[in-house]
């Protein structure tokens, strides 16, 4: 629920082509992405969205870019970004030394 509240996101059809680098370097929008089309994704429900009648699926991928398909990589990229931050900071705590004698 935290990631709800991480800050302003921008949905990804709505970034300049190119900025979406920094859309794919976001834990947040990994998250976000896993979240919400684990839970919605499959539901084939009609809503009315902005005027217009679509289903859940249609809508997250219409609006947010977010397809069920694409959960096993949000899995990957999810399990990756800890195992990343965890070697960059075990590398760098061992050959940045910034005390001085």
């Amino acid at each position: 629920m935290l990631n709800l509240f991480c800050g302003f996101t921008i949905p990804k059809p709505q970034i300049p082509k190119w900025w979406t680098w920094a859309y794919y370097l976001c834990p947040t929008s990994w998250v976000l992405n896993g979240m919400l089309s684990s839970q919605y994704g499959d539901i084939d429900k009609e809503i009315s969205a902005f005027g217009k009648a679509k289903t859940v699926s249609a809508f997250l991928d219409d609006y947010f870019g977010f397809d069920h398909d694409f959960l096993g990589v949000v899995g990957i990229v999810l399990i990756i970004f800890p195992i990343l931050f965890a070697s960059l900071f075990a590398y760098f705590i061992g050959e940045l030394n910034f005390q001085r004698r």
